[in-house]
């Protein structure tokens, strides 16, 4: 089974991914195909940078779901997560397997503001203007650029996440046995 998390910053996508990973997920990350961009072309990996870089690609190969097939590649396991989706064309291409599923992950923004601002992450934003700049434009929806909205209503499950992490972890846990049922 292959999961893919899609969803605006600091909703929980990434906590999500690693509690999956404590149960033998293997874990994935959308960025890293683009960080590995960014070193070899000798750019700083900001997350605005990052996104230059993956549309840049989208256009290099023309096709949106480039992302995708580059981390199905490094699919070994039985089970996985891939976190970060943020491409309607990234869901059509995971969708392509047989038992991929993405779970959108929602919070308020205010909220995922409180928790971006406390991760204290290189490049995150550290005002709520500057969150909401970033919020905006991952939500822009041009088809090789982010276009998080729009991955969310093909999300096969959708959790939101204003609780407590057990509440996470519970959510993750109902998506994943709405999935296996389906199988």
């Amino acid at each position: 089974m292959i999961i893919a998390l899609t969803g605006p910053i600091g909703s929980g996508k990434g906590e999500a991914a690693l509690y999956l990973k404590e149960k033998g997920f293997q874990y994935l990350v959308y960025s890293d195909i683009l960080r590995e961009a960014a070193k070899q072309q000798g750019i700083e990996p900001t997350r605005e940078n990052l996104n230059k870089i993956g549309i840049s690609i989208k256009e290099q190969f023309h096709d949106p779901g480039y992302l995708s097939k580059r981390l199905l590649e490094k699919v070994t396991a039985k089970d996985a997560v891939v976190d970060g989706v943020r491409n309607v064309g990234e869901i059509k291409e995971l969708k392509k397997m047989k038992d991929a599923y993405v779970i959108g992950v929602a919070a308020p923004q205010r909220l995922r503001f409180k928790r971006v601002s406390g991760r204290k992450r290189d490049g995150d934003p550290t005002t709520f203007p500057a969150f909401k700049k970033i919020d905006n434009l991952e939500n822009r929806g041009k088809t090789k650029g982010q276009e998080i909205n729009a991955c969310l209503k093909h999300a096969d499950f959708i959790i939101h996440n204003s609780g407590a992490m057990g509440e996470l972890k519970r959510k993750v846990d109902q998506a994943i046995a709405a999935f296996t049922k389906r199988t």
